[in-house]
């Protein structure tokens, strides 16, 4: 019922913009005539088949298309009742329904400009995923410091007999610490660069010989244990693999469009 609603109004605001070459009714769009009309409005044939392509329904179909008419009477006559109570005339709605429609046709244009991904594009892609996930995971625990002087004191009392479980417990919520906790068991692409080289490069139940610096800050680390990483089939994952692609693309051309816009603040 949403969806029918948000339609009728679309239709509303389509009129609401009073266009001199626009049809005088609630219907914003002309066209070929259907055998609908209701309160002597004509609906058009193009309407008919674009409610029936939303639905997946067949119009050459006498009992789909029936069942269409049906539908899209009652819309029409929502329409045309909505309009007779003066929903025309709130701004706000208005407004909130050229958004909608704004955003319909921007996503339309993105699904016909973005071109659909091969299949050897997302074989390719699924493989580059597997690579950069490598073929290691770790399980492993860290202290994050904001300093290093901090991190470098951690390190010595490690060395000196504190167990990295204490070490965890003891520096939660202290100052200077931005995260202690486990890992559990993480991928390459799940941690910074320097600490998956620092994991890779250890043997299990070691700790950082010093603190890995990254982009979040000072790291020192555990690594309790490490295991292959069976990656999931691709046949499990494609769907995924084509949306991430997908999403790419409509983030590539808008941005496209965007830099070629003149927008002035």
């Amino acid at each position: 019922m949403r969806r029918l609603g948000i339609a009728v109004l679309l239709a509303l605001a389509a009129c609401g913009q009073k266009d001199a070459a626009a049809p005088s009714g609630v219907i914003g769009i002309a066209g070929n005539p259907s055998e609908l009309k209701v309160n002597g409005e004509t609906v058009p044939e193009a309407m008919i088949e674009a409610f029936a392509k939303q639905r997946g329904w067949n119009v050459t179909d006498p009992g789909q298309r029936q069942q269409v008419i049906d539908s899209v009477a009652d819309l029409v006559a929502m329409a045309q009742e909505a309009k007779a109570r003066g929903l025309l005339d709130d701004p706000i709605l208005l407004a909130e329904l050229e958004v909608e429609r704004l955003n319909r046709l921007s996503g339309e244009f993105v699904k016909r400009s973005a071109p659909e991904p091969t299949e050897a594009e997302l074989r390719a892609a699924y493989d580059q995923e597997v690579a950069n996930n490598g073929a290691t995971e770790f399980q492993a625990a860290h202290v994050l410091f904001d300093n290093q002087a901090a991190a470098d004191a951690a390190v010595i009392a490690l060395n000196t007999g504190t167990s990295f479980d204490d070490l965890i417990a003891s520096s939660q919520g202290q100052a200077g610490v931005k995260d202690a906790k486990d890992l559990g068991w993480v991928r390459r692409p799940q941690v910074p660069p320097p600490l998956a080289d620092a994991l890779e490069a250890m043997a299990e139940g070691a700790i950082t010989p010093a603190p890995v610096q990254t982009e979040y800050g000072f790291h020192v680390a555990l690594l309790r244990a490490r295991r292959p990483f069976q990656p999931p089939v691709f046949e499990s994952v494609r769907d995924g693999v084509k949306a991430s692609i997908q999403r790419k693309r409509a983030l590539d051309l808008a941005a496209e469009v965007k830099a070629k816009a003149k927008i002035e603040r």
